[in-house]
């Protein structure tokens, strides 16, 4: 029972350091203590618990699985003591903190970096550390606040909120639509295909009116930024899919067309995702608060 322990809300933030940190050595140094102490500390939570929390060796750590379990409700306790701390300080004070987040790279730049360098202007004293990368980083192992993730979410315990939608588009170059001149989505399943594993698929299902076509495709490319596979359809050798905030500026200024525009690809969602824990801190409220009024967002 809790009531018979003797609950210690520091020993909690030790643990917490510990599995963020990855080994007692870098948690003591970010709780400016000894590692004698973290050690110590470690020990008489788990003698208290009477279970083991981490496994650990010389060379690696990493939490059991009632370890990782008490490691989401440690730091949802400390985020809600952290917040209960906030609600008071904060009242007479300018919203201000730290929002780690990460996005995808062409979603970070068109549209992400227009809205914080916005957000910034109104709410000076939150700070914002946006880290981007079209690999899906995993928001608890990175301890990032936010993660804006396009496309369709696998299931897990992360909580997301959907901001906005997307269409997939068949795009290349002129050159390579005047070279193969496709009429119907069966003539992509021998073209030359460079794929984007940030959204992967071996196959696309194409509709028109009350026709459907699946159509297989075959790649020997494949990049993990969009960047990257853009600079390969200029060339003209191949065509992608992509979605359709990645190459706006690009069938604008004509540098790509779309491929058989009469028929449509499935829409994905964007959304916004954040660990488990139940709490946010009054500044990322605030950025979602935001972000949610955004029209510029809601792609279509």
């Amino acid at each position: 029972m809790i009531s018979e322990l003797r609950f210690n809300l520091n020993r909690l933030a030790y643990f917490v350091a510990i599995v963020e940190e990855k080994t007692i050595t870098a948690a003591a140094k970010r709780l400016n203590l000894s590692k004698a102490v973290v050690s110590k500390q470690l020990q008489l939570l788990e003698e208290e618990l009477g279970a083991t929390l981490l496994v650990r060796n010389t060379r690696h750590m990493h939490t059991t699985d009632v370890g990782q379990a008490f490691y989401l409700h440690s730091k949802d306790l400390l985020n809600q003591a952290r917040a209960t701390f906030e609600s008071v300080i904060e009242r007479s004070k300018e919203p201000s903190g730290v929002i780690r987040l990460t996005a995808p790279v062409d979603f970070g730049i068109n549209k992400l970096a227009p809205f914080i360098s916005e957000f910034s202007q109104r709410y000076p004293n939150i700070e914002i550390e946006a880290q981007l990368s079209d690999d899906r980083l995993d928001i608890v192992a990175h301890r990032f606040d936010l993660s804006f993730r396009i496309g369709w979410l696998e299931d897990s315990s992360n909580r997301a909120r959907k901001i906005g939608t997307f269409r997939e588009v068949a795009v290349g170059s002129t050159t390579f639509v005047d070279k193969w001149q496709p009429t119907n989505p069966s003539d992509l399943s021998k073209l030359p295909f460079v794929s984007y594993n940030g959204i992967e698929s071996s196959h696309r299902v194409f509709t028109r009116d009350s026709q459907e076509h699946d159509v297989a495709l075959n790649s020997n490319v494949t990049f993990n930024v969009t960047v990257a596979v853009k600079e390969a359809l200029y060339s003209g050798q191949h065509f992608a899919i992509l979605p359709d905030f990645t190459i706006q500026q690009d069938i604008v200024k004509g540098k790509l067309i779309e491929i058989l525009p009469d028929w449509k690809l499935k829409t994905g969602g964007i959304h916004v995702v954040s660990p488990p824990s139940r709490l946010r801190t009054r500044a990322i409220q605030i950025f979602l608060d935001e972000l949610t009024k955004q029209d510029s967002l809601m792609l279509i």
